[in-house]
C-alpha cells in the first residue's frame, strides 16, 4: 500500500510503499534521501521554512586535501630554492640546502608541504570558531526542538555560510535533527550526538596522519642523507690510500672523504630540525582542534539536547531524565511496602 510522505529537503509530497519509520526514503524531486517519518509526523504538516534550503548532512570533513596542497607545496619549494636557496649558495645556509646532494631537496619539499597541511587546517579551524558566535538554533523558531520543527531548524542550519555548514557544530546538529525527526525519541538522539562526537574525535585524529607520517619520514632522510654521506667518506678514503705515493692525489681523494662527511652531518642535522620545527606546531594544532570539539560537546548538550522535547509523550531531556528518576523511586517504595508487609506478617 503507498502513502505520501513529504520531503524534508524540498518540501514535494512524495508517493513511496508503506515503510517503517526510519527506512530510507528516494525523493525523485530533488534526488535526495531521507528517512520515513513515523505515522504521525508523515501526516502532520511541515513547518515554515527558513534560513533557505535545508542543510545537506554529511561528514565534516577535518583533514587537508593532499592533492592541492602538494602541488602548493612543490610550487613554494621551487620558490625557495630560486629566491633564497639560490642567491645564498655560497654560505653555509645555501650549502646545507643546496650542495648535499638529492636529500635535502627532499626534506624541504616535505618540510613545506608540513607547513601547508598546518596553515590550511589552522585556517579552518578559526573560520569554523565563528560558529559560536552565531544563533543556531534561534527561539524564534520554536521554543522547544521536536520533531515537527526539527526541519525549520535544519533549514536554517542550510542558511549558514558554506565553510560553517560544513562544520563539525552544524553537520553533527543538522545530523542528530534528522534523526530526531525520523524517530521522535529524545534518548536517540542524545544517542546520535554521542555518536556523531565519536566519529567527529577520530576524524581529527587521522586527520593528521599525513602530518604525523612527515615527521616521522623527515628524520629516516636524514638517516639516509648520513649513509650516503658516510659511503662516500668510505669510498674516497680508500681512494687516498690507494693513492699514498702520489701527494697531490691523497689530497684530492681526502677532500672527496671530508666531502662525504659534510654530506652525512648537515644532511642529519637539517632533517632533525625541521622534525622539530613540524612537531611543535602540530602537536599545538591538535590540542586546539580538541578543545574545539569539547567546546561543541558543550553547545549541542547546553542548546539542543536541554530544548528536545518528544512530540508523543511531550517530555524533553530532562522531563526524561526525571521520569526515570520517578520510575526507579517507585519500585524501591513498592519493594521497601512488601518488605515491611512481609515482616509485620511474619510477627503476627
Amino acid at each position: 500500500m503507498a502513502e505520501s510522505v513529504r520531503c524534508p529537503h524540498c518540501g514535494e509530497s512524495v508517493r513511496c510503499a508503506a515503510a517503517r519509520a526510519g527506512d530510507p526514503v528516494d525523493c525523485p524531486e530533488c534526488d535526495r534521501s531521507f528517512l520515513a517519518p513515523a505515522r504521525d509526523d508523515a501526516r502532520r504538516p511541515a513547518p515554515e521554512v527558513v534560513g533557505g534550503a535545508p542543510l545537506e548532512v554529511r561528514s565534516a570533513r577535518a583533514d587537508a586535501p593532499l592533492a592541492p596542497t602538494g602541488l602548493a607545496s612543490l610550487a613554494l619549494t621551487a620558490v625557495f630554492y630560486a629566491g633564497v636557496v639560490g642567491p645564498l649558495g655560497d654560505t653555509a645556509f645555501g650549502a646545507i640546502f643546496g650542495a648535499r646532494g638529492w636529500v635535502p631537496y627532499v626534506i624541504s619539499f616535505l618540510s613545506i608541504w608540513a607547513g601547508v597541511l598546518l596553515a590550511w587546517k589552522y585556517r579552518r579551524l578559526r573560520a569554523q570558531s565563528r560558529v559560536f558566535a552565531l544563533d543556531l538554533l534561534p527561539a524564534s523558531i520554536a521554543e522547544q526542538v521536536t520533531p515537527a520543527t526539527a526541519p525549520a531548524f535544519v533549514s536554517h542550519l542550510g542558511g549558514l555560510p558554506a565553510d560553517l555548514a560544513d562544520g563539525f557544530l552544524a553537520q553533527r546538529i543538522g545530523r542528530s535533527l534528522e534523526h530526531f525527526r525520523a524517530r521522535a525519541d529524545v534518548r536517540e538522539a542524545v544517542e546520535q550526538l554521542r555518536m556523531q562526537a565519536d566519529r567527529d574525535e577520530a576524524a581529527v585524529e587521522s586527520s593528521f596522519t599525513m602530518l604525523r607520517v612527515f615527521i616521522w619520514a623527515i628524520p629516516i632522510l636524514g638517516f639516509i642523507g648520513t649513509v650516503i654521506g658516510i659511503g662516500q667518506s668510505v669510498g674516497g678514503f680508500s681512494e687516498s690510500v690507494a693513492a699514498a705515493s702520489d701527494l697531490d692525489v691523497m689530497k684530492d681523494s681526502i677532500g672527496a672523504v671530508t666531502s662525504g662527511l659534510g654530506i652525512a652531518f648537515d644532511t642529519t642535522l637539517l632533517a632533525l630540525v625541521m622534525s622539530i620545527f613540524i612537531m611543535f606546531p602540530t602537536s599545538s594544532l591538535q590540542k586546539a582542534e580538541e578543545d574545539f570539539l569539547a567546546r561543541v560537546d558543550e553547545y549541542c548538550q547546553r542548546h539542543l539536547v536541554a530544548r528536545l522535547e518528544d512530540g508523543a509523550s511531550g517530555r524533553g531531556a530532562d522531563g526524561e531524565a526525571e521520569a526515570v528518576v520517578a520510575r526507579v523511586a517507585d519500585r524501591l517504595a513498592t519493594r521497601l511496602l512488601a518488605a515491611l508487609d512481609r515482616q509485620s506478617g511474619g510477627k503476627g
